[in-house]
């Protein structure tokens, strides 16, 4: 006899092995793919066309104050950002008449936890006005994750840890770091010369087995350790990992003799490095960044298409070396080819960076704020 409940999950069945078998066929692809294609996984968001002159109303504005309303309080994200200095500063209004600007944190757990044509639509804001004078801020990995389509955004800019060149507006939206973790260096670390330091090179972190981050697992990556002077110590420990090696256990391939490396070097210790690798994970930003600024290390940035933090306040050409995901075999070599006072000149501008706009979230959060009137100068 004919049971239609039978073929219905016969049919869901047949769904569901087709679309595991093209996971799991994209999913190797990644692996087996040249280094240079991991840059299409870090695909950037395409925003309506914008700048200060089009999509911006100066009347609303004091130049002497800059007044902005809140929608909602800073996102509770674990860390916390340094977003938490704004409630308790003089720069809040609760009255939208007097605001020059108008946040939203985008970052909260409804918007998390809600498929993309579930994010609530900021149609519904009350002040919205097509998105005019308002500033859309996110520390999200990816934008979808917890923001609307791209296109509906209307004239709101956007303040961002995830910002790519091809769709970044600049003079309108803004680059910002991630937050600081509460691991610290030693602070007597920062005063070290270069070429005094224990190392020349360094990483430990995250190897990523997929998707974006996964020239992390590269041998061109970790091929860089040499076990003396640069140390690349990784882990393949990692929730994501987890799962996707419990069904294709052949990523693991090189994980446990990875661990036994990652496991004989101390974090802070391996911060005592003239140079230190900064590569793009789930995202091209990264909380090591701080990290390292912090411990008078030269940051190396490993990404693709990425708007550095603060880059209308700061000459980062002065300070870092970036490089994209297919030419990490030029890193050491331009590396040890820098002449020593180069190097010596870049580690100065560093620290001169980090205590005028990184090293806190006071300085942080007065930065965003300094690149905010910047825009309207």
């Amino acid at each position: 006899m004919f049971n239609p409940m039978s073929s219905s999950r016969a049919a869901c069945d047949r769904k569901f092995i087709i679309v595991l078998v093209l996971v799991i066929v994209i999913e190797s692809f990644v692996m087996v793919v040249p280094t240079g294609f991991f840059v299409l996984h870090h695909r950037s968001a395409k925003f309506p066309l914008c700048s200060m002159g089009t999509c911006f109303n100066f009347s609303r504005c004091n130049k002497d104050q800059l007044l902005v309303y809140s929608y909602n309080d800073p996102a509770p994200l674990n860390p916390p950002t340094y977003f938490r200095e704004f409630p308790d500063s003089q720069l809040q209004t609760s009255d939208p008449e007097k605001a020059c600007l108008f946040f939203v944190y985008s970052d909260t757990e409804t918007n998390e936890n809600a498929w993309w044509w579930q994010k609530p639509h900021l149609q519904t804001l009350p002040f919205w006005n097509n998105g005019m004078n308002h500033v859309i801020i996110t520390f999200a990995d990816r934008w979808s994750e917890t923001n609307p389509p791209a296109a509906s955004i209307g004239m709101a800019s956007i303040m961002s840890t995830e910002l790519h060149h091809t769709a970044y507006r600049g003079g309108f939206d803004i680059s910002i770091p991630l937050p600081r973790l509460q691991q610290q260096s030693p602070p007597e670390l920062a005063s070290v010369k270069p070429f005094q330091r224990k190392y020349f090179a360094t990483f430990k972190g995250t190897r990523y087995l997929s998707r974006e981050g996964a020239f992390r697992s590269s041998e061109a990556f970790r091929g860089m350790h040499s076990g003396k002077d640069v140390i690349v110590a990784t882990t393949c420990r990692q929730e994501t990992n987890d799962k996707l090696v419990r069904w294709q256990p052949w990523k693991a391939t090189g994980c446990e003799e990875d661990q036994r490396v990652y496991d004989s070097y101390d974090f802070v210790d391996l911060l005592n490095s003239t140079f230190a690798f900064v590569p793009a994970g789930r995202s091209p930003a990264s909380y090591r960044f701080l990290e390292v600024l912090s411990a008078g290390a030269i940051p190396v940035l490993i990404a693709d298409d990425y708007v550095r933090p603060f880059e209308s306040l700061i000459q980062w050409e002065r300070c870092l070396l970036q490089f994209s995901t297919h030419d990490l075999h030029r890193i050491l070599p331009t590396l040890r080819s820098l002449p020593k006072e180069d190097v010596v000149d870049r580690q100065c501008y560093c620290q001169q960076v980090f205590a005028n706009f990184l090293q806190d979230d006071s300085t942080l959060f007065r930065s965003v704020i300094l690149s905010l009137q910047q825009r309207m100068t």
